[in-house]
């Protein structure tokens, strides 16, 4: 028997079953409950819960439901929810005819089936996530004036086609924005970059935008996440990004942007750069200023250019965000709102590891990594390289750097994969290498080293594949024994 004064009922993460939702009483079932949950309870159909007359909050998200949404969902309470999360199960659609209650201020259906035309959420929506479904068509022109206090608003992962309607600048009060993953094509509006003061998160990754990133971004812009990466977007890189002093995470890789490198952000306090595949070109200098001190930069892919230059002159050690005491825990990177109590984006980015594509879907602030492969780079890798203890992964092929491997690489403990291979490297591989104990890919093919392969725990465990292409070499595990004097 239920206490009558319960008001709050939370019975998620159990093992639930319904025995019979044919009740003929017209009683409610909880009469005082406001908060119900049943998040991750293995159910299969939805609980009659139309007599509830004052539920405002309904969790029946991570269950395995199926088929039609109820529109007396939406009527429990004679309108009175206000709080309604069905996400991660496999609901496909709306039971017609249905209407959202007018005080509905969450809903959050993500992670579902739903198909056809995208809703339009009720008007006092502060959090909106049609994320990861299967809607179809254009996202409704005058959709931001149905938003117009929404702080967050997502339809990520559908098949949604058409523009961007530049009503979507009316919801002011947004800080998350993300429409990643669909279909839209036309250009970016500009009024986006400055809609408001307040958006943390600018997400149009992954659909068919071109034209040029609007210049548009205002003085006290307040971007951290601003991921436009896997578009058709030309021209150049905008300058007044320089204004999002804020700024952590910015992706422009796979587009078209021809440009030099933004010397602005160095300004701004970014941790993630990726400006791969583009039409990017020029050297890494800027004319003015500390021009490579990157406070908190951790991630950086710049491969696939036409990047020049020489590599020497880059001084490492001003990029104190790949250092160990710059870094010394496992938080995320990741937007948290200031205004909704709980609610956080979490950011995603693909990156090149051991030769292949992978996505993270989490970005650790300990996890660190240098991708300048596949540019025009030349001269010494500088030894200053040594000075990024916390460095997991770097990537310099595929470029026409000379000189030799420098030995302080050896004090990169914690590098996991180190890509080399294909430029003009000369000399002995530094015996120094032989120590990195957590190496667990490497490729030094296609250089002109010479002399014997290092013993040590790591190095012997690398195919000849890893050396392959440097005919001086020789020890296991090439084919080729070495003499007394470490050559062959």
């Amino acid at each position: 028997m239920l206490n009558p004064n319960l008001s709050i009922l939370d019975l998620s993460f159990n093992n639930l079953s319904i025995v019979s939702d044919n009740s003929s009483s017209s009683l409610p079932l909880l009469p005082q409950i406001n908060d119900l949950g049943l998040a991750s309870c293995n159910l299969k159909k939805i609980p009659q819960l139309s007599k509830e007359s004052r539920l405002n909050t309904l969790d029946l998200s991570s269950n395995q439901l199926k088929g039609q949404i109820p529109n007396w969902i939406w009527e429990i309470g004679n309108g009175s929810l206000k709080r309604v999360n069905l996400s991660f199960n496999m609901l496909d659609d709306f039971q017609k005819p249905y209407k959202f209650p007018p005080y509905l201020n969450i809903l959050d259906l993500h992670f579902n089936r739903l198909q056809g035309k995208l809703p339009i959420p009720p008007l006092v929506s502060d959090y909106v996530d049609f994320s990861f479904n299967y809607f179809s068509n254009s996202i409704p022109n005058d959709i931001g004036n149905f938003i117009p206090t929404a702080i967050f608003f997502s339809v990520s992962n559908n098949n949604l086609i058409g523009e961007i309607p530049t009503s979507i600048c009316n919801a002011s009060y947004l800080q998350v924005l993300d429409l990643s993953g669909n279909a839209l094509n036309g250009s970016i509006p500009s009024c986006l970059p400055n809609m408001n003061f307040q958006l943390g998160v600018l997400s149009l990754a992954s659909n068919n935008l071109s034209g040029d990133i609007p210049d548009t971004f205002a003085d006290k812009c307040s971007l951290k996440t601003l991921d436009l990466e896997n578009n058709v977007l030309t021209g150049k890189i905008p300058g007044s990004l320089v204004n999002c002093s804020f700024l952590e995470v910015l992706n422009i890789g796979n587009n078209r942007i021809e440009d030099t490198f933004p010397c602005m952000l160095t300004k701004t306090e970014l941790r993630v750069l990726i400006l791969r595949s583009n039409e990017l070109y020029g050297n890494l200098l800027c004319p003015s200023g500390p021009t490579q001190e990157w406070r908190k930069l951790q991630i950086i892919d710049i491969s696939h250019n036409d990047f020049d230059g020489d590599i020497s002159v880059l001084n490492f050690s001003n990029w104190r965000g790949m250092m160990i005491s710059a870094n010394n825990n496992n938080d995320l990177i990741r937007f948290d709102s200031s205004l909704f109590n709980g609610l956080h984006y979490q950011d995603t980015i693909t990156v090149t590891i051991k030769g292949l594509e992978i996505k993270l879907t989490k970005i650790l602030t300990i996890f660190t990594s240098i991708d300048f492969s596949r540019n025009k780079f030349h001269g010494g890798i500088p030894s200053s390289i040594g000075d990024l203890k916390s460095l997991y992964l770097l990537n310099l092929s595929h470029n026409a750097i000379m000189g030799s491997i420098p030995a302080s690489i050896g004090n990169l403990k914690q590098l996991g994969s180190l890509d080399l291979s294909s430029n003009n490297l000369t000399g002995n591989i530094p015996v120094e290498l032989a120590s990195l104990g957590f190496i667990g890919f490497l490729n030094l093919s296609f250089n002109d080293l010479f002399g014997m392969i290092p013993k040590g725990p790591q190095l012997q465990t690398f195919t000849e594949a890893s050396y392959e292409g440097n005919v001086g070499l020789c020890g296991f595990p090439v084919n080729k024994s070495c003499n007394d004097d470490g050559v062959r």
